[in-house]
């Protein structure tokens, strides 16, 4: 039975936030300390978000959670772009690319159901 890591958005989501919290871990300091944290908030969302919506089964809540997962995973991208500018030398650029890979497939998913919905 396919239960939601089955989603590539989750597998991408959880990529993210994995990779953003090892790296919140390396360059912990407490002028970043708020964005270090936020990130890892964001990033911890969109997956949470995406596995409850999916356990919600097909619907609006599943709908409701995915626009969550959205909101945060272009949130993480954007703390994420800030953090690169503010400390260029610091590469990111992989982070980077996993969360607007994650706010893709997010999108996508969250298009497909919004159609389904359109359909019955």
């Amino acid at each position: 039975m396919l239960d939601h890591r089955s989603l590539r958005a989750w597998q991408k989501a959880r990529a993210t936030t994995l990779a953003v919290h090892r790296h919140a871990d390396r360059r912990w300091e407490p002028a970043r300390a708020s964005m270090l944290e936020q990130v890892r908030r964001s990033a911890l969302s969109v997956q949470l978000n995406i596995a409850e919506g999916y356990a919600s089964g097909p619907g609006a809540r599943f709908r409701s959670h995915l626009t969550i997962a959205y909101s945060s995973a272009v949130e993480t991208t954007d703390v994420l772009e800030l953090l690169q500018d503010l400390e260029p030398a610091t590469d990111l650029k992989e982070i980077i690319t996993l969360s607007r890979e994650t706010q893709a497939l997010t999108l996508r998913l969250l298009h497909k159901l919004r159609q389904a919905k359109g359909k019955k």
